[in-house]
């Protein structure tokens, strides 16, 4: 009974704030004239931008002839359907409806059913906010005429954007200087400076597929406001990332030494593509490039489609060979000793007289 009671003064509070937050500038109601129903104006409830609504915004959708609408659908308010773009955004019920006004409020989530409608709108963004066109309907198939196709739907939130941005930014640079001054994913060396230890590749690796599963991931929850987006096939590539680190780990321990090449470093692409020898590696050459190539299309699977991509078995499978050949390669490298001085040989002893 409480609840009911609250939310009955939670709704009439609503109704007077949304009286008093109608834009000045909107247009009179048209004369209803007994035709189908069109929508001539739709507004958001914010006072210096009417025009402009993201996910989790409350918008109006003026229609003139409402109850026409009204009579298709029993006078049941909840079924009439919110479209953007032409598309249906299927289980999004309205707030409320005004058949005095013509009113019809919905606001803006994210339903399971229009998941793939989301993604189409907010997919791609070339800026902060993008134009659409906005109806309604008594059902999903079709939408009523309407006038209003230049309502700006906020794509990416500014303030939250800039802020992940500024914080993605420091914490770059901030791994940036730690690679550069420390071990962080560098060859573990006894004996040698942090900061002058060779470059590790599995390491390299691990680490870049953590900072762009990082970064997508809240990127997408920045726009999209989802939370379970890790797909099974990053789960795999990190998985292999991080298998292979734990690998080549191990191979260096069981090595009894280290040559000065593989120990000291030469410079970040010849550390991770050349092996003890100094030459450039096939195998090296072949995870760097793959991991470079998968990365991209990471990028832009997330830019693209706002989620993250989902390899094929073929693809992770191509990543699990080259980190095992990387391996299996790195197994004989320095596994000699050192090269050091050489003693010469004895002279042989002199002939009897």
């Amino acid at each position: 009974m409480r609840k009911t009671f609250a939310s009955l003064v939670s709704l009439l509070i609503a109704s007077v704030a949304f009286a008093q937050a109608e834009p000045p500038d909107a247009p009179p109601r048209p004369a209803d004239n007994g035709g189908p129903a069109h929508v001539y104006y739709a507004h958001s409830y914010y006072k210096d931008h009417y025009n402009r609504a993201g996910l989790g915004d409350l918008i109006s959708v003026h229609v003139q002839n409402f109850n026409t609408l009204l009579a298709e659908v029993d006078g049941n308010c909840s079924a009439i359907v919110l479209f953007m773009n032409g598309m249906a955004l299927k289980g999004l019920k309205p707030e409320s409806c005004d058949a005095l006004s013509g009113h019809v409020r919905y606001r803006l989530r994210r339903t399971e059913d229009a998941d793939a409608i989301w993604h189409e709108l907010l997919g791609h963004p070339k800026g902060f906010t993008r134009d659409i066109s906005i109806s309604i309907g008594k059902d999903t198939q079709f939408s009523v005429t309407s006038s209003v196709t230049d309502f700006q739907l906020e794509v990416i939130p500014k303030p939250p954007f800039f802020i992940f941005v500024g914080l993605f930014i420091a914490a770059l640079v901030l791994f940036l200087a730690l690679c550069r001054r420390t071990s962080l994913i560098r060859n573990n060396v006894p004996g040698v400076a942090p900061q002058q230890q060779a470059f590790s590749l599995a390491l390299w690796q691990m680490s870049f597929w953590f900072f762009l599963v990082v970064a997508a991931y809240v990127f997408i929850w920045l726009i999209n406001d989802e939370l379970d987006t890790v797909t099974e096939s990053v789960l795999g590539l990190i998985g292999i990332g991080s298998a292979t680190a734990i690998g080549a780990v191990f191979i260096d321990q069981g090595k009894a030494s280290l040559d000065a090449a593989t120990a000291t470093s030469r410079g970040f692409i010849r550390d991770v593509l050349s092996d003890a020898s100094g030459g450039i590696s096939i195998h090296r050459f072949q995870m760097f490039v793959w991991t470079l190539v998968l990365g991209v299309i990471f990028i832009a699977s997330v830019y693209n489609n706002l989620e993250m991509p989902e390899f094929s078995a073929g693809l992770l499978g191509l990543m699990g060979i080259s980190s095992g050949t990387y391996l299996g390669f790195k197994v004989p490298e320095n596994s000699a000793p050192a090269a050091g001085p050489t003693t010469p040989p004895a002279a042989p002893p002199p002939p009897p007289a």
